[in-house]
């Protein structure tokens, strides 16, 4: 059986069935769009939800702060301090939190009162503040001229103990002296002579290899090894009498072992007696007065009187 053609069938319907036909051809179109677009939209993968980072408990931390303002370049002691809590999040670096860490340490810079107290303020040791650091608390530096002979070859260093000698340049009655002024004196440093690095470069071309071990820059000095002072740390009334002493004549070091079997020595003064290099004295000859005698006194003291022709002779 043949099928009737579309055009044929379209021509037999009238214009209300054809009105129906286009729109359930419509009405079928439309719900094919909706449920497409609608399994589209359920079969979206939906985004994977960011997780949120818990909150991190912030805790409280005891820290020492200075209770006063400490000046730069103090001993801490326990009054100054104070301890604080607060949040581990507003902590500065390196805070310390303890006071056992703190007393007896010297502060670097001044600290303000309230202000937490960190490594960076203050010094670990008292040695690391320098030459101050290392003097005892009752006494005081002070220097004096040596030499290689006067500065025991070079071999005393800082930290040694010295018996302190001085060899009087005043001389009498053809006498030189020499006496132990102080004994047991720490030795706390040896400066050396220093020269230009040009001039000794102009002296060294002959040994590069020289110049080149002690060359420290461009116009800075160099060591040349001979102590030329040293710094002892005495109370000061020994400070007083070694500056004064010191004027008589020339200072010795006198190096102590590390151990010594005596403390201090009770013989501390020597004299001998100096050549002087004068021709002996002959005795004066007969008639004449010896030096140092009265003339009244003096059973020589004859004068001969010649007048003319005669002579007399008298006292």
């Amino acid at each position: 059986m043949k099928l009737p053609k579309l055009s044929t069938i379209m021509e037999r319907l009238t214009p209300r069935q054809l009105l129906i036909v286009c729109g359930v051809v419509a009405l079928l179109i439309f719900l094919l769009i909706y449920f497409t677009l609608t399994r589209l939209t359920t079969e979206k993968p939906q985004p994977v939800p960011i997780p949120v980072p818990k909150q991190v408990q912030v805790k409280d931390v005891t820290v020492v702060t200075a209770k006063t303002s400490i000046p730069e370049r103090t001993l801490i002691k326990e009054e100054m301090l104070s301890v604080v809590t607060m949040p581990s999040n507003k902590i500065p670096n390196g805070a310390i939190t303890s006071t056992t860490d703190l007393v007896g340490r010297p502060t670097r810079v001044s600290i303000s009162a309230g202000e937490t107290i960190t490594k960076q303020k203050v010094f670990a040791n008292i040695l690391d503040m320098g030459l101050s650091g290392r003097i005892p608390p009752e006494c005081r530096a002070i220097t004096v001229g040596i030499s290689d002979v006067t500065g025991v070859a070079g071999f005393a260093q800082p930290g040694d103990y010295v018996d302190v000698m001085l060899v009087s340049s005043q001389v009498e009655n053809n006498k030189v002296v020499s006496e132990m002024i102080l004994q047991n004196v720490l030795l706390l440093a040896i400066n050396k002579q220093v020269e230009n690095e040009n001039k000794a470069s102009a002296q060294n071309n002959a040994n590069a290899n020289d110049k080149a071990q002690n060359q420290t820059g461009s116009n800075q000095p160099k060591v040349t090894g001979k102590p030329a002072m040293a710094t002892m740390a005495l109370v000061p009334e020994d400070a007083l009498k070694l500056a004064a002493k010191a004027q008589l004549g020339q200072i010795y070091l006198v190096l102590r072992p590390y151990r010594p079997s005596n403390g201090v020595s009770d013989d501390t003064y020597y004299s001998v007696t100096k050549a002087s290099g004068k021709m002996p004295v002959t005795p004066p000859p007969a008639g004449t007065i010896p030096p140092g005698e009265d003339i009244e006194n003096s059973p020589t003291a004859n004068v001969q009187v010649i007048r003319g022709t005669t002579s007399t002779v008298g006292r």
